[in-house]
């Protein structure tokens, strides 16, 4: 996924607008295998503030991931905002050089950058749905599917001494 970035780093206060799509192949995020359904679409504009380039635009696609309750597979619509400073290398202050990212030439390599915000917007756990009723820990039954008979019952024996307390209220 690369930009020529020539026209807009030459001219201050110049926008370029970028439209790209690619298939991105699947990785290991913790412990689930996400896959793409759809290719990577990224909408960017480049703006040229003088002093360095100003990236925003989105980033969509669809993951097929595993729900952390229940174990089912299902689709994960990803639709983030994407923000970035760019800034030419041999004119990157030093804050700069920690914040920003720093390119040499006027192609760049963006599916690395694009990738690390799709990481970071994801969440830690994947959940199919607020209401997901998860599997039962008795019987391993998928709840949203099947109504189990087990008793949840069971008490923690470090809470046993608060069974015996009674609320006067």
């Amino acid at each position: 996924m690369e930009i020529d970035i020539a026209r807009v780093r030459r001219e201050t206060e110049s926008v370029v607008s970028f439209d790209l799509t690619e298939k991105i192949p699947g990785f290991m995020f913790g412990t689930d295998n996400l896959t793409f359904n759809t290719p990577l679409h990224v909408q960017i504009e480049v703006h040229n503030t003088g002093k360095l380039l100003l990236v925003q635009g989105t980033v969509q696609t669809e993951l097929t991931a595993t729900c952390g309750r229940c174990l089912e597979e299902f689709v994960y619509p990803l639709n983030i905002k994407y923000e970035d400073e760019w800034i030419l290398r041999e004119d990157a202050s030093a804050d700069q050089k920690d914040t920003a990212f720093l390119f040499d030439q006027d192609v760049i390599e963006i599916r690395d950058r694009i990738l690390e915000q799709i990481v970071m917007a994801l969440p830690m756990k994947f959940i199919c749905s607020a209401e997901c009723l998860g599997l039962c820990p008795t019987c391993g039954v998928n709840r949203n599917l099947l109504k189990c008979e087990c008793q949840d019952k069971q008490l923690d024996p470090r809470l046993a001494g608060l069974s015996k307390w009674r609320s006067k209220d």
